[in-house]
């Protein structure tokens, strides 16, 4: 086969975002929400607003949760499955009046890097079907915290299901499974790295590891993921440097490339961007070695609906009415 890998030739040097972290300890992140001053009555924890933002051509999808901290707020957290637990903002910190932890820092990695965070400790936080009592989270700051206020890590999914419906904008967070399908397409996954949701896929024709990630914007590759796609087709493919940043403000070069396809079950789309790099996240998961991808919103988001099943290890997906004539996702960048 002599197709060609290739990139978008009008995408310049771009800064992808990504919010992923692998948060060693237990982590919230920050954004703006409207926070009640030190004056103001504590508010009740009521039911949590959920939203699954979709992706579209303009956007990049998203998966909000309010949340309640110590019965203060909302406050706007990112569900990320890909971090295992929650971190706090520094702005929320100081809006909030919480004062930083004697003890230790605690050591954040992200998909670029890691840093140092002071902690804070709070005495709950509340979302929907999901109830912490005394945590001790670590503090960040950064352009990622730029309208979220928290980052909502997996530690506590076991053995609930995760429902982001983007056609009606709804996030559900759920105690058990009903035995009703997750979704059209049900592809078994496996719980890797302690918590990460994995499920075989293919990229462009080679087979790859990938790992399901709701709080990275883009979706980025290995470099040994590059390196067989770079055999199976020409070489001459244009490379586009990008920057990747992660949640610890920490950034490292990669390069945008435009692959042929990504086939997840049973449903493919067609020229699908992706990152690439040496990333520091690939040697945390161990996965450096074999291709492998993390799959972000950009892709997530265009489906009509996901399910993470996290009690019986199963991935579904509900593939939008429109998907076959989806054949690209340029617009993204």
């Amino acid at each position: 086969m002599n197709t060609r890998l290739v990139l978008a030739s009008r995408v310049a040097r771009q800064a992808v975002g990504l919010f992923s972290l692998w948060l060693l300890l237990p982590v919230l992140v920050s954004a703006q929400a409207a926070v009640p001053t030190a004056n103001s009555p504590r508010a009740a924890p009521g039911p949590a607003a959920l939203n699954a933002i979709p992706t579209s051509h303009d956007r990049t999808g998203r998966l909000i949760a309010q949340v309640m901290l110590d019965g203060l707020g909302p406050f706007r957290f990112m569900v990320d499955t890909g971090a295992n637990h929650s971190v706090i903002s520094d702005a929320l910190r100081v809006r909030l009046g919480l004062s930083l932890d004697n003890g230790p820092p605690i050591t954040v990695s992200g998909i670029a890097g890691s840093r140092a965070a002071a902690t804070v400790t709070l005495e709950r936080l509340d979302s929907g079907a999901l109830h912490f009592r005394r945590l001790r989270l670590p503090v960040l700051n950064g352009p990622v915290f730029a309208d979220i206020d928290g980052i909502l890590g997996i530690d506590g999914l076991a053995g609930r299901l995760l429902t982001a419906d983007f056609r009606h904008d709804r996030l559900a967070i759920s105690n058990a499974w009903s035995g009703v399908p997750i979704g059209d397409i049900e592809i078994p996954a496996r719980i890797v790295s302690g918590k990460l949701f994995e499920i075989d896929a293919l990229v462009g024709g080679v087979s790859a590891k990938a790992i399901i990630d709701t709080g990275s914007q883009r979706t980025i590759g290995n470099a040994a993921l590059l390196q067989a796609l770079s055999s199976k087709y020409r070489a001459d493919a244009i490379s586009i440097p990008t920057t990747v940043v992660d949640a610890t403000a920490t950034s490292q070069d990669g390069v945008l490339h435009l692959v042929p396809s990504l086939r997840l079950g049973a449903t493919s789309m067609t020229s699908f961007y992706i990152a690439f790099g040496n990333f520091r996240v690939f040697n945390t998961w161990r996965l450096s070695r074999q291709p492998a991808i993390i799959l972000g919103m950009d892709v997530l988001g265009l489906f009509s609906r996901i399910t993470l099943d996290y009690r019986r290890n199963d991935f579904g997906i509900l593939p939008r009415s429109e998907m076959e004539s989806l054949r690209s996702i340029e617009s993204m960048d």
